[in-house]
């Protein structure tokens, strides 16, 4: 894991990250020491610019300690009598209360009754009902803000940095899961390409929804991974490498190492539902990530790739005149249909 010693390299003597796309590789590749953890994932999260000085962050940490206090305020200053009459805010403040309740309690950091670390996850979820009323809270969210509050150990910044997460991810909370569909639909294209036998297999059993992949992509394999496991994995898909939307890859291994199990028990949609909740906690996070890594390198080798996916992972669209190209070198014609090219008159 990335350690202080070697951090140094990527920084100038004021503490700017003058190297970031180096940085973020050497993430992807090996994660973070605990001990380097709180400040690279408030960079990670964009609660520090890469290029601030550690003054500058010092200074950005106080201004939007100011921020905080006054959004924290807003909350707090609205009377039972008041909250009578809103019942957006009443509703979001009942059901924040009872997921922090029930958030990472086995873990040291949250366990125990009385904890003050659960006032502080009440704290900031409420403060983010002020922050985004659109949005407000939605369940899952409390998972989320758990393992940066439990790393950062600071109420504001805490904050901030779940705001730069749910700045990723806030699609995971459209109230029509239309963000959901969207993900587990790219899932499916991604499948048929790599193992087309597999999809096969799934469409026959009534499974290629992928609805059982649902709770992998909510809460980013949360509740699949040990904490620390969490924690890595998390990093690795903030630093963006090597390609964005690489959690979809991850859930795209995990049922590769998966899948000869599934077929060879014919298992059907309620078997696999049982089976990869059963693979909780057992997953070996070393080996998935592997595996999505050569999936990637598969998808960008290959020819077959459909556009909206290419665009997805940020790998290069071919031109028509590339396509004719591949075509030819394959021994394919073009599709009867296809459509000619522009020209200008």
């Amino acid at each position: 894991a990335l350690a202080q010693n070697e951090y140094c390299f990527y920084c100038d003597v004021e503490g700017r990250v003058t190297q970031p796309i180096l940085l973020r590789q050497r993430i992807f590749r090996g994660g973070i020491h605990p001990s380097l953890r709180n400040e690279l994932w408030c960079c990670l999260l964009s609660y520090y610019d890469w290029g601030a000085s550690s003054a500058e962050r010092e200074l950005r940490k106080l201004e939007r300690q100011v921020e905080y206090d006054i959004i924290k305020q807003q909350w707090k200053s609205i009377s039972l009598e008041q909250e009578s009459r809103f019942s957006g805010f009443r509703d979001r403040k009942s059901l924040i209360e009872k997921d922090v309740n029930r958030t990472d309690r086995s873990h040291p950091f949250y366990e125990g009754e009385d904890n003050p670390n659960i006032d502080l996850l009440h704290n900031i979820l409420m403060s983010y009902v002020m922050y985004n009323f659109d949005l407000g809270y939605v369940q899952g969210m409390s998972d989320l803000l758990a393992p940066i509050l439990y790393v950062t150990q600071n109420e504001s910044a805490a904050f901030w940095c779940f705001v730069g997460y749910i700045d990723m991810v806030y699609r995971n909370f459209d109230m029509d899961q239309s963000g959901m569909k969207e993900q587990l639909h790219a899932l499916q294209q991604i499948i048929a390409v790599v193992d087309p036998e597999f999809m096969g297999y799934l469409e026959s059993k009534e499974s290629a929804n992928l609805y059982f992949c649902f709770r992998w992509l909510l809460v980013r394999y949360k509740r699949e991974l040990s904490y620390s496991d969490t924690l890595r994995l998390w990093e690795v898909l903030w630093a963006g490498e090597p390609c964005p939307n690489f959690h979809l890859l991850v859930a795209a291994a995990i049922l590769d190492h998966e899948r000869n199990t599934i077929m060879e028990n014919k298992f059907g949609f309620t078997e696999i539902l049982k089976h990869i909740n059963d693979t909780s906690q057992r997953l070996n996070l070393e080996e998935i990530m592997s595996t999505a890594e050569a999936i990637y390198h598969q998808l960008a080798a290959s020819p077959n790739v459909p556009p909206s996916i290419l665009e997805l992972l940020a790998l290069p669209v071919p031109q028509k005149n590339e396509e004719v190209s591949v075509m030819a070198t394959e021994g394919r014609e073009p599709a009867l249909n296809a459509t000619p090219p522009q020209t200008n008159t």
